[in-house]
């Protein structure tokens, strides 16, 4: 019964790493690409509601240019709300292929970094984590004999926790680089100094 118990956890954890590296990682992108055009959306009617008090701001003509201080962020909001969706294109096609990037730089480099790790044990690897040049077939019964129970045993272990620690990084990896689809829209402005941010 105890036996049943820990295998039924371990299952249970290595659906949840196929459910999130299968279903949910691929639907980021959709995910933070929606919310940035619900955005847009609540920036358009921020500017119908605004557009009165914009209007009365061009009462005041004091200050640089023609439409003053007290107007011209109102043409600022304008901007942003016709240059929006330009920049959450950019900024998806920007996400994906970082993401892309990302995650072949660590494939290619994680069984060096999980093989050099501190008190990681090359016996105990050598049936699990296999070299991409190297088969199954060239590892016999004869090398986990020559190493200790515990030892053999220790390379499937070690296999599952690094496949926990895999999918951690790829999903930091992919909410970092997919939320470029809002940053990019949202940090725009600063680079005009104007200082009217859109709903968040």
């Amino acid at each position: 019964s105890s036996a049943s118990k820990m295998f039924s956890a371990f299952a249970g954890v290595g659906l949840l790493i196929g459910f999130v590296l299968f279903y949910v990682l691929p639907f980021l992108p959709f995910i933070y690409f929606f919310f940035a055009v619900g955005n847009w959306i609540k920036g358009i009617f921020e500017a119908m509601v605004a557009m009165p008090l914009w209007a009365l701001a061009h009462l005041r003509i004091d200050g640089e240019g023609i439409a003053g201080d007290a107007a011209i962020g109102g043409y600022f909001l304008i901007f942003e709300v016709f240059i929006r969706p330009i920049l959450i294109v950019f900024g998806l096609l920007a996400a994906v292929t970082i993401f892309a990037a990302m995650v072949k730089v660590l494939n290619e480099t994680f069984y060096l970094v999980i093989s050099n790790l501190s008190g990681h044990d090359p016996r105990a690897s050598e049936l699990c984590f296999q070299n991409p040049g190297q088969t199954a077939g060239q590892t016999d019964i004869s090398t986990a004999g020559r190493a200790e129970l515990r030892d053999a045993y220790r390379g499937p272990v070690d296999e599952f926790f690094f496949t926990i620690v895999y999918t951690i990084l790829v999903y930091m990896i992919g909410t970092t680089c997919f939320k470029l689809i809002d940053m990019i829209p949202n940090e725009m402005l600063r680079w005009i100094n104007a200082e009217i941010p859109a709903f968040n």
